[in-house]
């Protein structure tokens, strides 16, 4: 089983926000505990454990919420929360006067979630460890409370021995049903990748069409899929909506890309390849390819099994044309009621059409692409993700380099405000 595919640190991600949200819950543990103890309810903790309490939740919740925005962190992040609340739950059972002993069997339980023996096994067994230390400290405030018929060695052995056996029948249970579940999973995920490449193949061929009335288009729909990429996963390694931006929509949005001017099959040969200007009325029809794009795609893909992806290309099919500040076409959306994937995808066209040679004009300086960008932050595209994209210049030169020879130098005739129509469409 490949632990590092999409799959695995796209539920990695998914859990530690899960486990994180939870944690929070556990802020209101310390002030409650201090109720009780004002009200004469519970005197198991004192008012210090109750502040020192709550500041460690709220640090580690922080700290783990900081290290989310790093990819690469997510391993860090499972053991800090599986292990900082089990560290809680024995802290508790430190205290003579609270029983706890399903809850010792709760975190190695949870690390089940993440479907990877390694790691179970390890909670297991350091989840053991930080029990039975705290077995030592409970042993010596029992016998100084309740049994003064007992050592602190005897009671340790009793409650150890048998904590230790029900430990072990534990590991036992949770090891083979994680290999269970990864089994099953690995037949899932080659399914789910034959039948992922089914439905890319069929996009693919869907989009390609327009070869075979404008081989740059044709070059522009692959081209915007790698930009489409490397935009969402600048944006997820800068913080920028990474609940949204999991490696599934990545997936989605990058396998959906390629159809965001497929409308334009709809548009005549005469308008579409048209060298000279564009009258309004002909400007007016082939803006008419997002819908007819929306429409392709409901009427041809919706028989596909994932409908996410289906809605995915639906959105960057009818909604690339909109504008951050609300005065793009065909609905006049206006900030984040744009899809985000159409967000993506309107910059990721622009950026591609500014960076190509075509018909009616040369292809521009990468300096200067990424100028006129930022002019039009806040006003065509969304701030940060223009941000996101001037990050990635470096990777974006690197690009270019690899697939320099798509571009040409050949002058065009067309007016300033005409070649800024153009590429807009």
């Amino acid at each position: 089983m490949k632990h590092d595919s999409a799959y695995f640190l796209s539920n990695e991600s998914e859990i530690n926000t899960i486990l994180i949200r939870c944690s929070l819950v556990l802020l209101f543990v310390g002030p409650m505990v201090a109720i009780l103890k004002y009200a004469g309810m519970n005197n198991e903790f004192s008012y210090p454990e109750c502040i020192v309490f709550t500041l460690i939740v709220f640090g580690l919740v922080w700290l783990c919420r900081a290290l989310m925005r790093s990819v690469r962190a997510q391993w860090i992040v499972k053991y800090i929360i599986i292990f900082s609340m089990h560290c809680g739950i024995c802290y508790m059972a430190t205290k003579p006067g609270i029983l706890l002993y399903i809850s010792y069997a709760l975190m190695p339980a949870l690390s089940c979630l993440y479907y990877q023996r390694r790691f179970t096994l390890h909670i297991t067994a350091g989840c053991y460890a930080i029990m039975m230390g705290s077995l030592l400290l409970r042993a010596r405030n029992e016998v100084a409370e309740a049994y003064d018929f007992l050592t602190e060695r005897e009671w340790f052995s009793v409650f150890g021995f048998s904590l230790t056996w029900e430990y072990i029948l534990l590991t036992i249970v949770l090891i083979t049903l994680v290999g269970k579940t990864e089994s099953s999973l690995e037949s899932l995920h080659v399914n789910n990748i034959q039948m992922k490449d089914m439905q890319t193949q069929l996009i693919s061929g869907f989009a390609n069409f327009l070869e075979f009335r404008d081989q740059s288009t044709g070059h522009h729909v692959r081209r915007t899929q790698a930009y489409v990429r490397m935009i969402a996963m600048k944006m997820y390694t800068l913080g920028y909506y990474q609940s949204e931006l999991s490696a599934k929509a990545i997936g989605y949005m990058e396998t959906a890309a390629p159809l965001h001017d497929v409308g334009k099959i709809a548009i005549p040969d005469a308008i579409l390849l048209k060298e000279s200007e564009l009258t309004d009325e002909e400007y007016t029809i082939i803006k008419n390819h997002t819908k007819e794009g929306y429409r392709l795609v409901t009427e041809n893909l919706s028989g596909l099994t994932d409908k996410r992806l289906v809605k995915c290309a639906q959105e960057i099919t009818l909604s690339h044309h909109e504008r951050w500040d609300g005065t793009g076409y065909p609905e006049g959306l206006k900030g984040t009621a744009i899809p985000l994937s159409a967000r993506i995808m309107a910059i990721a066209d622009t950026l591609d059409a500014m960076l190509s040679e075509r018909v009616y004009k040369r292809r521009m300086d990468l300096d200067e692409v990424l100028h006129e960008l930022s002019l039009e932050r806040g006003r065509h595209f969304e701030p940060c993700i223009v941000d996101a994209v001037v990050r990635l210049r470096p990777e974006i030169e690197e690009f270019l380099l690899e697939d320099h020879d798509q571009y040409g130098d050949s002058g065009d005739g067309m007016s300033k405000d005409e070649i800024s129509r153009r590429q807009e469409l």
